[in-house]
């Protein structure tokens, strides 16, 4: 099927990074769940699937760590595939594989318990609430045309993570670049579908964003992307698993805020820093998701973090928050999820203290966990630098 799919040396490496297999007892492991099933129903096309594999988050950081490059994540979604599920658990999974369309209708997330329960969605991990949009204050320098930039807007952002969305453009904005939101309407780059096991359904999506992409792609020097998972998706999936390729580079939000953003910019930053500290500066918590770690490693977050200024930074330790994309709001993974997500409580002590995190479900996760606001880098940079600039102009207004 790919590359590497029957090459398991038995290692079981990816069973010591896996976060479900260190928290559910029953759960058989990525080893079990992807290559050994694979090769049993090569075997054996009649092979039942396992009751368990739809635990697994798809977090891939199992396949990142095999030594022998076997794609154990994907083998477990075409695992997933084959199970049988019920009515309601089609019903409710084929709604969570296509984020687009309740990013379309965002008051569907505010639909009463009684009416999601029995569809089998989870009722104690809160649910987003829409977000109107918010246009972008205007900035300074204009932007120059010559240089655009398409910042890609994920299901989330559109539809629950508006300040986020328009944190990012008036940054971009304000670096000296014309941004354009891709695509123009709501859609999906695939990978909820993938981690759902409906793989053919996720390229079907991915193929339709690509096709809705493409003639807004001819000028632009790079994507620029909000969510993790969807950077991930766009940069490997889509290449890789679906046979589509992007003619202009993509690079997450953080990557171009630090190749990109003007030196200026951070010096304006940093001007401010004496004077926070002197205040007693909030705690910077950062937490790279697991789909980060797989496509690019840790320590981003961090650089960006220090380049702004931001003192009092601290990594938060965790494998995994728990959040998994949609795999929180299912009644069956909600125990998992938020134990998964308790160690940051023990962690973040104060509620004043701000969480950077790179996705918005693991924000809105990590918030409901700790009762610290967690956002994008995005959201934190533009909120320091409008609060800076408010303070010089305060401070100009006194001297004159």
């Amino acid at each position: 099927m790919w590359e590497n799919d029957d090459a398991c040396i038995k290692c079981s490496i990816c069973i010591s990074v896996c976060p479900v297999y260190g928290q559910d007892l029953e759960f058989p492991g990525p080893k079990a769940l992807g290559p050994d099933w694979f090769r049993a129903y090569q075997a054996n096309p009649l092979t039942v699937p396992s009751e368990h594999v739809d635990d697994c988050t798809f977090c891939q950081l199992c396949e990142a760590s095999c030594p022998v490059h076997v794609p154990i994540a994907h083998l477990i979604a075409q695992h997933k595939s084959l199970k049988k599920k019920t009515w309601r658990i089609n019903l409710r999974d084929r709604i969570l594989a296509h984020p687009h369309w309740v990013a379309r209708y965002p008051r569907l997330a505010n639909a009463p318990n009684f009416l999601v329960r029995p569809l089998g969605f989870g009722t104690q991990s809160r649910w987003p609430r829409p977000q109107r949009r918010v246009a972008p204050l205007s900035s300074s320098p204009q932007a120059d045309t010559r240089q655009i930039v398409g910042l890609f807007v994920d299901c989330y952002s559109r539809g629950f993570d508006q300040d986020v969305l328009s944190a990012a453009q008036a940054l971009l904005e304000l670096w000296g670049f014309s941004v354009r939101l891709l695509p123009h309407a709501s859609h999906c780059c695939g990978a909820a579908a993938y981690a759902a096991g409906q793989p053919e359904e996720g390229q079907r999506i991915a193929r339709s964003t690509y096709d809705a992409m493409t003639p807004g792609l001819t000028d632009l020097s790079q994507i620029v992307t909000l969510n993790a998972t969807c950077d991930s998706t766009l940069r490997e999936e889509w290449p890789l698993y679906w046979n589509l390729s992007l003619p202009v580079p993509v690079l997450s939000f953080s990557e171009f805020a630090l190749d990109k953003a003007p030196a200026w910019f951070w010096d304006a930053m940093h001007k401010g820093m004496t004077a926070e500290q002197e205040q007693g500066e909030t705690t910077s918590w950062i937490h790279t998701t697991c789909r980060s770690r797989v496509s690019r490693g840790d320590g981003i977050l961090e650089q960006l973090a220090d380049k702004a200024g931001l003192a009092a930074t601290q990594p938060l330790n965790l494998a995994c928050c728990g959040a998994g994309g949609s795999y929180a709001f299912k009644e069956e993974h909600e125990k998992t999820a938020h134990a998964l997500g308790a160690a940051a409580l023990e962690q973040v002590t104060e509620t004043h203290d701000r969480i950077i995190v790179d996705s918005g479900t693991c924000a809105l996760h990590l918030t409901q966990i700790t009762g610290a606001l967690a956002k994008h880098p995005a959201y934190w940079l533009y909120q320091r630098f409008l609060s800076l600039t408010q303070r010089s102009g305060d401070i100009a207004s006194q001297e004159k």
